[in-house]
């Protein structure tokens, strides 16, 4: 079966505008200074011509004008996904949190996030740049049954957001639906990070996607598992909520922390990638589905344990010798997402081919897989805090050995990469559990941690 190409029959306007730009111009007097003249030793140098910057011609991605090539593909975007609005950023996932986050202490100023425990690194950095504190929960254990005990709990405090990470990077969903009646009774938005999710709106009708499921924000970082170019990302802000938030807040919270150079070449893949999804995502994704369904089946029958997902589309396998797999695998050409030791993730997208999972179902053949040990139940608890995360961050810092941080207080995110989720964040005390299970991870690790007074 074939790869799923496009052919540019709904090209959008901004890859057309650098074919008209890099047709008419004969000599380039702006910026890059690469002029898009490659020395032919790169492999990417037949790109150059198209990496362009900020001019009449080309608009400004972060401050679209009103007949700029980027406001057609902001107002596509908006009726593609049915948001009050859909803004791109050339800086990744990291970029449309920190925005988002901006958003919501914009509109409340000073009050706390209610914060998913399992988030990731770029979520701690920005609380910190804005100076926001986390009120930490278990966003795993929210059920629909338990929205009432949590509300009471929390019924005496204002918070500017609650935030939640869904699909994470095993593919497994927290309860949206229960989240969104959560942060309705606190008076504040639900922001998700969709990051591993973005392919979820083209399949099934797109229910899956928390758009579909009522979010007030969510981030969608595109390359990961649609084909566009690294640092592609969306934030949207949904229809139809009482937050309402505006493509006018939306692209002045990024411009806070993006580059006011940003990418051509990513924003142009990501425009590309999107009307190639709009004409046919779905039926890309029904034959992704089948590849990995009939994946999934040959690997169980070949012994292997694979574990359930929300995303239909992911594949973990869980082995007591996962790191071997991994490797195995790698030597012969197949490169998985990470493992993290008893788990190897396997990211797949529509640009996957059936000679794809033919390679890896060979390879699995000539492996022995091992049963994985029973997991330890898990168990939510939270490291003292001794700082606020943006005093901790700004510290000076020593960086030690892990083995020998008992006691001392985390001055930046520990956390074993991939997946990026912290076990300690700035301003948590080290202990024994936080240092055990670090060492479970990355033996090696080095702490960051805030320097003693001499």
């Amino acid at each position: 079966m074939s790869v799923c190409c496009y052919n540019g029959s709904m090209k959008d306007s901004v890859t057309r505008a650098l074919n008209d730009y890099t047709a008419r111009a004969k000599a380039r007097f702006h910026m890059p200074g690469h002029k898009g003249r490659g020395a032919g030793l790169l492999p990417f140098d037949s790109a150059l011509t198209f990496d362009v910057t900020e001019l009449d011609l080309t608009d400004n991605l972060y401050s679209p004008s009103g007949g700029g090539i980027f406001r057609a593909e902001l107002d596509f975007l908006r009726s593609l996904y049915g948001t009050a609005a859909t803004v791109i950023t050339a800086g990744g996932a990291t970029s449309a949190v920190c925005a988002a986050f901006a958003c919501c202490a914009r509109r409340a100023p000073g009050l706390p996030v209610l914060c998913d425990r399992k988030a990731h690194i770029s979520v701690i950095n920005a609380l910190a740049l804005l100076g926001l504190e986390p009120v930490w929960f278990n966003a795993g254990a929210l059920a629909r049954d338990n929205i009432g005990e949590l509300s009471e709990k929390y019924a005496n405090m204002k918070f500017s957001a609650v935030f939640v990470t869904s699909p994470d990077y095993y593919g497994q969903a927290r309860d949206i639906s229960a989240l969104v009646k959560l942060a309705e009774t606190l008076g504040a938005p639900l922001v998700v990070d969709n990051s591993h999710g973005s392919h979820l709106l083209f399949y099934d009708g797109g229910r899956l996607h928390p758009l579909r499921q009522s979010a007030a924000l969510v981030i969608d970082s595109i390359h990961k598992t649609l084909p566009a170019l690294t640092g592609a990302a969306l934030l949207h802000a949904a229809r139809d909520t009482r937050f309402a938030f505006t493509e006018d807040e939306l692209l002045s919270a990024l411009r806070l922390f993006v580059s006011t150079s940003p990418s051509y070449l990513i924003s142009s893949s990501a425009c590309a990638c999107l009307r190639e999804m709009a004409e046919r995502g779905d039926h890309a994704h029904a034959r992704l589905l089948a590849l990995v369904s009939d994946a999934r089946e040959k690997l169980l029958a070949l012994g292997y344990t694979l574990e359930l997902s929300y995303d239909p589309f992911r594949l973990c396998i869980s082995d007591k010798k996962a790191r071997l797999l991994y490797d195995f695998l790698a030597e012969r050409g197949i490169v998985c997402e990470f493992c993290d030791g008893r788990t190897v993730v396997l990211l797949t997208s529509v640009r996957n081919t059936a000679g794809d999972f033919e390679l890896l179902l060979d390879a699995c053949r000539h492996f022995s897989p091992t049963p994985p040990k029973p997991e330890k139940p898990y168990v939510f608890r939270l490291p003292m805090r001794a700082l606020p995360i943006r005093d901790a961050m700004l510290a000076p810092q020593e960086h030690i050995p892990v083995t020998e941080a008992n006691g001392r207080t985390a001055a930046a995110p520990a956390a074993p990469y991939p997946p990026g989720i912290p076990v300690i964040v700035p301003g948590e005390v080290f202990d024994s559990d936080v240092i055990s299970t670090l060492m479970d991870y990355a033996p090696a690790m080095t702490a960051i941690v805030t320097a003693q007074e001499s």
